[in-house]
Order: C-alpha cells, then sequence, then structure tokens
C-alpha cells in the first residue's frame, strides 16, 4: 500500500513547472472582462470625439 505521508516528503517540483508558474503569474493578462471594459470606454471616446466636431456643423 502506499504511504501518502512519505510521498509527500519526497515530493519535489519540477523546476520548470515552478518558472512556468512565477512567469504567468507575474503578467498582467487580460479576461474578457477586462478586454470589454476598454473596448467600451474607447466606443464612449470615439463618440465624445465626433460629437465634438460635429457640435458646430448642425444646420438650422
Amino acid at each position: 500500500m502506499i504511504n501518502f505521508e512519505e510521498e509527500l516528503k519526497r515530493f519535489q517540483p519540477i523546476p520548470e513547472v515552478s518558472q512556468a508558474e512565477d512567469a504567468i503569474y507575474s503578467n498582467d493578462l487580460k479576461d474578457i472582462s477586462d478586454i470589454v471594459f476598454q473596448v467600451t470606454e474607447e466606443m464612449k471616446t470615439a463618440n465624445e470625439n465626433a460629437a465634438g466636431r460635429y457640435a458646430g456643423r448642425v444646420r438650422r
């Protein structure tokens, strides 16, 4: 039978896995909510800029 306590004492993580974890956690990765927020802000800014450009050109 496997003695899990003994196995855990001998466990050593693979160095490449530790390096990969460090690289992943140190990056500022965007998720879908960050992307949607950024696109929404860009659209708002573009609409405000467009409204400002055409504000003086309204015909009566």
